[in-house]
């Protein structure tokens, strides 16, 4: 056994010491019947006492009496609900966990190349003592590349023995038989789907019933044949139509079966298409369709509006040096679109996403086609492996509900029968039916399975078996009960289909890893006193507990697929809640403290994030969904999701380590809901509702994200994202998605918040440079037009590129507008919130030379304004910033936060917010812009007052000006800093000219 995979966890891991395997051999001499009778046998019936299927086998097997005799006692081995340590133990005395290998290339070398590869293993592993008498550095590398040569040469024929088996690789992963064979599904699916794709609005169904209009049209026209006008080959261009429209309507009619075909068969995989999904637990495709047709409907508005929204940004762009819109009205109608058509998408996807858990199999949503990840496997089994997985025509006892309720489970050590047929190794050709023909000879009779008992979409058709039985004058005793025949039928029907479709499809999975993961779950006793653990692993190896689950076993949840979603298998909900709990108002009160660096010195500020919760789905399949089981827990670790235990079987001189790891065979998603902390910003985050989706679609856990901080963003791909860290941070359970747009104003409103309680420090909650600057752009957008711009964002990343361009090329005066006639609650709270990035570049605007530029008002009217009148408004405006930044209030409250905001802004005071690295030049800019903003304050202007306008703004300014608040507020700001650098001007001057004189050289200038 390989436990490379897990051997590097530092935790220490709890052994658990099962008895050694049963060592009789297979058909081993074990006198338990007597006096066994036989059935008489009749002239014209045969008659059998029971019928068995083995899964994967190509017959049923007629069973006389000892045979159905040796079965029962067989069965009795894993009869009853056990556990886990009971079946554990069972498990290994029946020798089925001996028969586990891991899941690797190596588990494929033939018996005669096994010496061969562990040698060539040890002469790489430790190559020096073979090369040292060697003085040739060329001939010694080439010794190297030979024997690794010879050793990828076995490993090579490996890999095509696994392929001759069905198993893929791919990246040093293993990979089912059934994997191709999803893949060619999806394909089929979406190419059947690709010929509705042009009017995906409609249904295939509408789309179909309208080219047969158009040609019951044709036919009417042709009515009135005779009336067609001489000298134009009309009739000849109906006819090629009627002709062009057939053809159409034939191909639309196949396509809408292949379509409907597809949607079945994935469905038999395990995968629910969009149209399914929507379909809900109504099993009508018909209404899944139109939610779908709604859905492409949505797809097609947003385009055009998309297109729409280029055209009017390529005029605004232009217009901007002589007439716009203020900036603050510049896009709220398209703002409240964006908004609806996002609810419209997010409605629809939510409606298949809810359908889908409240299904009663766990499917798996395709909505997208790169959605489906393909699932590898951790164990395969020797060819000796001894457990089988069976149908009996008669009713299993105490079997409970559920389509695989019938399933029973054997181990061929524990079939008793005489020894000369006892035979421990099993032909890796053989299947299960096989071997027990062999082992059983005179007690069974072999009916190999016909094409006649299947239907024509190659399904189990139990009355044309039941004629074959008749014809061939067959009597199965069992079968004479009704309620049985009804069971026995409704169970093979699950698990056997014609070899064509199995050829293509595979719809149950009759593996031997999906045989284990069936056998356990239907013999565990779960209930509510048996918890499942999920806990996280510190780095020091103690388990830290996150949540307990109450587990409710639902044996009808597990798939035919061979896969389980652990959680509504386990709790009958579609979800985990990390936390499992109920959010309260303390939990979105909390404070979290978090580290920052300041001249050096480590320091904590006390955050408040709101709160957090994950709700998970949790996919199991194979060994890995039956050790979650028998584990009982789940824990996170360094290298992802794990069950630590390791199960240790004595076998006399020898120890064999189980470890039931999960570096595969376990899938984790689901949503991630955000409890927003008091105080947040109306115009940014719903108030009406509690929580909030943040991540866009599903999160996909990242354990490899170390997150020193509860958030860290990142801008990556036109899009921006989010990773969090969930609980204690010990455990690293770290989610990371894009950013629903909805969401991406309080995300900014959470990022200049955190900066701002740091006093501006940076904190590591920036994946880089790029995602900073992506960041103060958007909060410049949002303070312009006091929207939340975000969902511009998810339009197009260009689309969004230019409503900051359309800002950026604004003149100052509009921009002024937009501060003095905006909305003061939302601009002073987010004036204050901005980061230096965004304020140093606003600052320059302001101070920039005022230009005429028009504006349209209220009430559409186009109004001009005077270059002195834009001079007021940015003297204004600027006020209104100074004042916002540093009135009393948040002096006495934030004092040392708002002097740094100031002092970085005037580091950074111009368009491009540059900022220099050395420490002298960017005092020298402070001085110079905190005096550019002094005299630009101290121009005049000379306005028309008879305006309305002009009279109101001046009035406010003269209250700005009043005893001092301008001046008093401004100073509050700076004049500590000011007072501290002026002695040393023309130190930093010079230093200025330095670096000035150095670009300049460098032809950076």
């Amino acid at each position: 056994m390989n436990n490379s995979e897990s051997s590097s966890s530092t935790a220490p891991q709890t052994v658990t010491l099962l008895p050694p395997p049963d060592k009789q051999p297979f058909g081993a001499e074990q006198v338990l019947f007597h006096n066994i009778k036989t059935c008489a046998k009749d002239v014209s019936e045969i008659e059998y006492k029971d019928i068995a299927y083995f899964i994967e086998g190509n017959a049923f097997y007629l069973l006389d009496d000892t045979a159905c005799d040796y079965f029962a006692e067989a069965e009795k081995v894993f009869q009853g609900k056990k556990s886990p340590e009971e079946l554990m133990n069972t498990l290994a005395q029946s020798n089925t966990l001996n028969g586990l290998l891991s899941a690797d290339i190596t588990s494929f070398i033939a018996e005669e190349d096994k010496k061969d590869y562990q040698e060539l293993e040890k002469w790489l592993d430790n190559p020096q003592p073979h090369l040292r008498e060697m003085t040739n550095a060329y001939a010694a590398a080439e010794w190297v590349k030979v024997q690794k040569e010879k050793r990828q040469v076995i490993l090579d024929k490996a890999q095509r023995l696994a392929e001759l088996q069905g198993y893929t690789f791919e990246d040093g992963l293993l990979y089912s038989y059934r994997e191709p064979k999803i893949q060619k599904a999806i394909k089929k699916y979406l190419k059947a789907r690709e010929i509705f794709l042009k009017e995906a609005e409609l249904t295939p169904q509408t789309q179909l019933e309208t080219l047969k209009e158009r040609l019951e049209s044709l036919n009417r026209f042709y009515i009135d044949n005779d009336k067609l006008p001489n000298g134009y080959h009309v009739n000849e261009a109906a006819n090629y139509y009627e002709k062009y429209l057939s053809k159409e309507i034939k191909n639309t009619e196949d396509k809408l079966k292949e379509l409907t075909t597809s949607i079945e068969e994935l469905s038999l995989l395990g995968i629910a298409t969009p149209e399914l999904a929507l379909a809900g637990t109504t099993e009508d495709l018909t209404t899944g369709h139109e939610s779908y047709a709604l859905y492409f409907d949505y797809l097609k508005k947003s385009k055009a509006f998309e297109e729409y929204l280029h055209d009017r940004l390529k005029g605004l762009l232009k217009a901007t040096n002589s007439y716009a819109l203020p900036p603050n009205n510049l896009l709220k109608r398209e703002y409240e679109l964006l908004k609806e058509r996002q609810k419209e998408a997010m409605n629809i996807h939510e409606l298949a996403i809810h359908n889908i858990f409240n299904m009663s199999s766990s499917l798996f949503l395709l909505w997208d086609a790169e959605d489906y990840r393909k699932k590898p496997i951790k164990h395969i089994v020797k060819t000796d492996y001894p457990l089988r997985e069976y149908i009996l025509g008669s009713k299993k006892e105490q079997a409970g509900e559920g389509e695989f309720s019938q399933l029973r489970y054997i181990s061929l050590n524990s079939i008793p029968q005489p020894s000369n047929n006892a035979n421990k190794k099993v032909p890796p050709q053989e299947n299960s039916g096989e071997t027990i023909e062999r082992i059983l000879k005179a007690h069974v009779r072999k009916l190999t399975i016909e094409k006649t008992w299947f239907n024509e979409r190659g399904l189990f058709n139990v009355d044309a078996f039941l004629s074959t039985l008749k014809s061939e004058n067959i009597v199965v005793k069992s079968f004479s009960e009704q309620s049985n025949l009804n069971a026995w039928g409704e169970a093979v029907k699950q698990v056997l289909f014609s070899a064509k479709l199995k050829k293509r499809l595979s719809p149950f999975d009759d593996s031997k890893q999906a045989q284990f993961l069936r056998m356990t779950m239907l013999s565990l006793d779960t209930g509510v006193g048996n918890p499942l653990e999920i806990s996280g692993t510190k780095s020091n190896g103690k388990i830290t507990a996150i949540e307990v689950l109450p587990i409710e076993a639902k044996s009808e949840l597990i798939l035919a697929k061979g896969e389980v979603n652990i959680v509504k298998m386990l709790t009958g909900e579609p979800f985990i809640k990390v936390p499992n709990k109920e959010i309260s108002d303390t939990d979105i009160d909390q404070i979290i403290k978090l580290k920052y660096s300041d001249k050096g010195q480590e320091k904590i500020i006390n955050f408040q994030f709101g709160a957090y919760q994950a709700l998970m789905y949790c996919k199991a399949w194979g060994f890995a969904g039956a050790s979650i089981a028998l584990g009982s827990k789940i824990e996170f670790g360094a290298e992802g999701f794990m069950i630590p235990d390791v199960f240790q079987v004595n076998d006399e001189q020898l120890k064999h380590d189980l470890e039931l790891g999960l570096k595969a065979g376990l899938e984790v998603g689901g949503f991630l809901l955000w409890y927003p902390p008091s105080g947040y910003p109306d115009f940014l985050v719903d108030k009406t509702k509690r929580s909030h989706q943040l991540i866009k679609g599903a999160l996909k856990l990242e354990s490899s994200i170390t997150v020193k901080v509860p958030v860290r963003f990142r801008f990556a791909n036109k899009k921006l994202s989010i990773g969090l860290s969930i609980g204690p941070p010990s455990t690293k359970l770290s989610f990371e998605g894009e950013i629903n747009p909805s969401m991406v104003g309080a995300c900014v409103w959470q990022f200049q918040r955190l900066l701002r309680q740091a006093n501006y420090h940076r904190i590591d909650i920036v994946e880089d440079d790029e995602t900073f600057k992506q960041l103060s752009l958007l909060s410049k957008g949002i303070l312009y037009t006091q929207l939340n711009i975000g969902l511009f964002l998810a339009e197009q990343k260009d689309t969004f590129d230019q409503i900051l361009d359309i800002f950026e090329r604004s003149s100052a005066g509009l921009v002024a507008y937009t501060l003095i006639y905006g909305d003061d609650s939302i601009l002073a709270e987010w004036t204050r919130l901005l980061i230096p990035e965004a304020l140093g570049p606003l600052l320059s605007t302001l101070v920039s030379e005022p230009k005429i530029f028009n504006i349209v008002d209220t009430n559409d009217d186009r109004i001009k304004i005077e270059k002195d009148e834009a001079l007021l408004m940015q003297q204004l405006a600027l006020c209104k910033v100074i004042h916002w930044l540093g009135n009393g209030h948040i002096m006495s409250a934030e004092q040392k936060a708002a002097t740094r905001q100031m002092q970085k802004a005037l580091e950074r005071m111009n368009p491009n917010s540059k900022v220099s690295k050395v420490d002298d030049v960017k005092k020298h800019d402070f001085l110079v812009n905190r005096r550019t903003i002094l005299n630009f304050m101290q121009k005049e202007f000379f306005v028309d007052m008879s305006k309305d306008y002009n009279y109101k703004n001046a009035n406010d300014l003269k209250k700005h000006f009043k005893n001092n608040r301008f001046k008093s507020e401004f100073n509050a700001l700076t004049i500590k800093l000011f007072n501290t650098y002026l002695p040393n001007k023309d130190k930093y001057a010079s230093a200025a000219f330095d670096e000035g004189l150095s670009l300049l050289n460098n032809g950076r200038h």
